[in-house]
């Protein structure tokens, strides 16, 4: 059964039961708490769990959205700060995810690690000279080549950093028998890269560390060059557990209803396990008709994913 994530209709509402009323009213029963909830928001949405007919499969860090952030802003605090009150604060707002997901049965807490601050704004000189030049021309590859210099030099101290962070929250999960997952990202300047992600989990090696898989970030990357989207599933499938749900089209169109855009489904989805739970995420912009023909395309095509 695919889950919905409330990032959909979360902007259309103050109060938290008309965002489930909309998405139960599309004929899904499970649902995402996605990042950018406000406290009310929460509040209304705790009133209509009380009352049954949906289940909660994750929750989305940071939920609810810290009170002096007024828009929607999952990267708000990261991890991979330099400056330890925020780094302080993420931790805090983490922790707080996961009493959400604790309060609301849900299984998975899905995390954003932070960004290298140096590297800031790379991803789109990188998408410039794409446009302009090609994925092929000689001049977008030395301009990767040199993004990808710059960021092997400046990864591994920023990695360390959120390593050191995630070793109590990883604990604390445990004892709450969630998974915190690490969502893929779709700039390069995000840590952990792919090769950073692996390494991550074989050092934790527990199953409340574990990779989310974001469709469209994943495409953007292989649009720029960075990834073969196949070859990385099958790489990270053993650590996959979940997936965010999106379509995609090139170069950094994302957030798609599933089947408008260009990412092959029939042919990534095997690479993953069956067990996998997926995450529709998508633009506010999606009409309800939509959603619900590429629902029905999906379990006809995965059965045994849906």
């Amino acid at each position: 059964m695919l889950s919905f994530s409330t990032n959909w209709n979360a902007s259309r509402h103050h109060d938290g039961a008309l965002i489930v009323k909309e998405i139960l009213e599309l004929g899904f029963t499970s649902i995402e708490l996605g990042h950018g909830l406000s406290v009310s928001q929460l509040h209304g949405i705790r009133g209509a769990f009380a009352q049954g007919g949906f289940q909660v499969t994750s929750v989305h860090n940071f939920c609810p959205m810290p009170v002096e952030i007024l828009t929607d802003n999952p990267d708000c605090y990261e991890f991979t700060s330099q400056r330890s009150g925020e780094k302080e604060r993420s931790v805090r707002l983490t922790r707080q995810t996961m009493e959400t997901a604790v309060e609301f049965g849900a299984r998975y807490v899905v995390l954003h690690l932070g960004r290298i601050t140096p590297l800031r704004g790379m991803t789109d000189s990188l998408l410039g000279s794409l446009r302009v030049n090609g994925v092929a021309s000689r001049e977008y590859s030395r301009a990767k080549l040199a993004a990808v210099q710059k960021r092997e030099r400046q990864g591994p101290a920023f990695l360390d950093r959120v390593t050191r962070l995630l070793e109590p929250l990883v604990e604390e999960a445990s004892k709450k028998e969630i998974t915190l997952v690490v969502e893929n990202r779709s700039d390069f300047e995000a840590v952990p890269t792919e090769r950073e992600l692996l390494a991550l989990l074989r050092r934790f090696d527990t199953p409340h560390l574990r990779y989310w898989h974001d469709f469209g970030h994943a495409q953007m990357r292989e649009s720029l060059g960075l990834l073969d989207h196949d070859q990385w599933l099958e790489q990270i499938a053993p650590f996959a557990v979940g997936a965010h749900l999106q379509d995609a089209r090139w170069p950094d169109e994302d957030h798609l209803i599933p089947f408008e855009g260009e990412i092959p489904f029939d042919q990534l989805v095997p690479l993953l396990p069956s067990s996998l739970s997926y995450v529709l995420e998508l633009s506010s912009r999606a009409t309800p008709a939509a959603i619900q023909a590429a629902d029905t395309k999906w379990k006809t095509l995965f059965a045994n994913e849906s």
